[in-house]
């Protein structure tokens, strides 16, 4: 897609009035679906992305993937920054190119023209070259193969790209995602799929779905390939919620049609009708509405059988993320909806629901407590609501991902930036509840039932310093890198609270200082655990 040029596909919505009490969605945990990779954007032609900005998209938002435009020319400092970025807030990336070097091509131009058969074990190597460089986990060696336009592009047919995928993917050096088609035009893949040597070097079927492609790409299934949708958007959808509701069923929609991963086009300031995110780290409508299902449906998750419209104008997909149930119900029509979930094959006590409609942002409104294994909610007007398992049942984990604060036992005290800190090294401590960012934290499932814990205000990970085990090591704000100093486990210690251990000092636990135990600021320090109310903690909706 061009900086300057965009294409709308217009994806039609029709918000009509649906009956006050709609017929029981099924929720079947022992059919699986596919596995989920997870959910992004594109940073293509938007600049470095401030702290702010990379903050609100990952860590508020949830967003797990990163798509990067791969310059023609190696100016890649400002995507190389964003790769980084993305990796240090546990992101993966893929690197796409729109053209390869005009010096490889029969035109000796960025735009169009085609690359030159003579060229291709040199455009491998030049790909490996920028993988290595920016920090790209996927590589995709076309955008839009099979469309003219008057930007960076190049044609390649179908068999050009099974000929390359063929005799020189594997220099690379990446896992190869291919076609990345206008259309997700099956004709551009299948002819790699088809031929298993060329299949064997390529990894994920890409396309966009401007005009046409939301389907199930079943011959890219059956050949064991994962789908990505990796470039689409809604114009108008800062502000407007019948627009972001387009955006909610098209999300929804891919993840029926098995699909692994769905990517937003992209985060450009200048464009106020599609970013997401400002450079100070506003979060528009159309953020939010993608951040229902990024934010709890993590990479690793599993989407399970459930009934897709259970009745007109309601939209439902359901997913075991994290040994945790998550449901994502759409609501598109003008009028609240009563909703009944009934789960078969596991067992789940009680759930928490976020929901963004015209008036919340993924907002919290409390826990529901299922009976015989169902529950019955309001799901507003033109709204997504997500439901997150809050109660481990058959197979559940320590706690869902979430927004948090964190109550010391003993003292009933909150954990917080001593003085509202942000920046690296401030303190942990304890101090009185008041609402602040400060005292808020964000807690992700980092797999293996790891968590990592990062401050709504800071955007910075709680970090035991140095990567010590020594009694008394402080416990500080640092930014997020996926230590071992950053991640804990979280071991339930009866009455609902838990015992916090970092993966680096498992014998040690997050524990609160000094004589006094329930004092105002008394600093939270690294400990042998010894199974003290001090080293106990309660995860309490904010």
């Amino acid at each position: 897609m061009s900086p300057i040029a965009k294409f709308l596909c217009a994806v039609a919505t029709t918000a009509t009035a649906v009956s006050a009490t709609a017929a029981t969605c099924v929720i079947d945990l022992s059919t699986n679906r596919q596995t989920i990779d997870g959910f992004g954007f594109s940073s293509a032609w938007s600049g470095a992305l401030s702290t702010a900005k990379n903050d609100a998209l990952y860590n508020t938002l949830g967003f797990s993937l990163l798509r990067i435009r791969i310059d023609p020319n190696q100016n890649w400092s400002e995507e190389t920054a964003n790769a980084i970025a993305a990796h240090a807030r546990g992101a993966k990336t893929i690197g796409t190119a729109w053209t390869p070097p005009a010096s490889m091509k029969d035109n000796n131009n960025t735009v169009g023209g085609n690359l030159r058969t003579d060229q291709y074990g040199a455009y491998a190597l030049w790909l490996n070259q920028a993988a290595n460089s920016i920090g790209l986990d996927f590589v995709s060696f076309q955008n839009e193969p099979d469309i003219t336009v008057t930007y960076d592009s190049c044609s390649w047919t179908p068999t050009q790209m099974q000929t390359f995928c063929r005799t020189n993917a594997p220099s690379i050096g990446r896992p190869v995602v291919m076609p990345e088609s206008f259309n997700f035009n099956d004709a551009y893949s299948d002819p790699t799929l088809n031929v298993s040597v060329a299949a064997n070097n390529m990894a994920v079927v890409g396309g966009h779905i401007y005009g046409n492609g939301l389907f199930t790409h079943q011959n890219a299934i059956n050949k064991g390939k994962k789908v990505w949708m990796t470039e689409h958007y809604v114009d108008n959808t800062q502000s407007d919620m019948a627009n972001c509701m387009t955006i909610a069923k098209e999300v929804s929609d891919c993840m029926n049609a098995q699909m692994n991963a769905y990517f937003w086009w992209w985060v450009a300031d200048f464009d106020t009708s599609v970013n997401l995110v400002n450079s100070s780290g506003t979060i528009f409508k159309n953020g939010y509405t993608l951040g229902q299902f990024a934010k709890w449906i993590r990479p690793g998750a599993v989407r399970v059988a459930a009934d897709y419209i259970p009745t007109s104008g309601i939209y439902v997909t359901a997913y075991n993320s994290n040994n945790h149930l998550v449901i994502v119900a759409i609501n598109t029509g003008n009028g609240a909806v009563n909703q009944q979930f009934s789960i078969n094959n596991g067992s789940v006590g009680s759930v928490v629901p976020y929901c963004t409609s015209s008036s919340q942002n993924m907002t919290q409104l409390g826990t529901l407590t299922l009976s015989g294994n169902s529950f019955t909610t309001s799901l507003p007007a033109q709204s997504v609501t997500t439901f997150v398992q809050a109660s481990a049942g058959s197979g559940g984990g320590a706690i869902a991902d979430g927004v948090y604060r964190i109550v010391s036992r003993r003292s009933g005290l909150t954990m917080e930036v001593q003085g509202g800190g942000t920046g690296n090294g401030s303190p942990i401590d304890q101090y009185t509840y008041s609402g602040g960012g400060h005292q808020r934290w964000t807690v992700t499932n980092r797999g293996n039932g790891q968590y990592s814990i990062i401050g709504v205000q800071s955007g910075r990970a709680i970090d035991i310093s140095n990567a010590s085990t020594a009694n008394g090591t402080k416990v500080q704000l640092y930014d997020y890198w996926g230590g071992n100093n950053q991640k804990f486990t979280l071991t339930a210690t009866g009455g609902g609270y838990f015992r916090i251990t970092p993966v680096n000092a498992p014998v040690s636990c997050l524990d609160v200082s000094g004589v006094s135990k329930k004092s105002l600021g008394a600093l939270i320090l690294l400990w042998t655990y010894g199974g003290g109310s001090d080293q106990q903690w309660a995860f309490q909706a904010p």
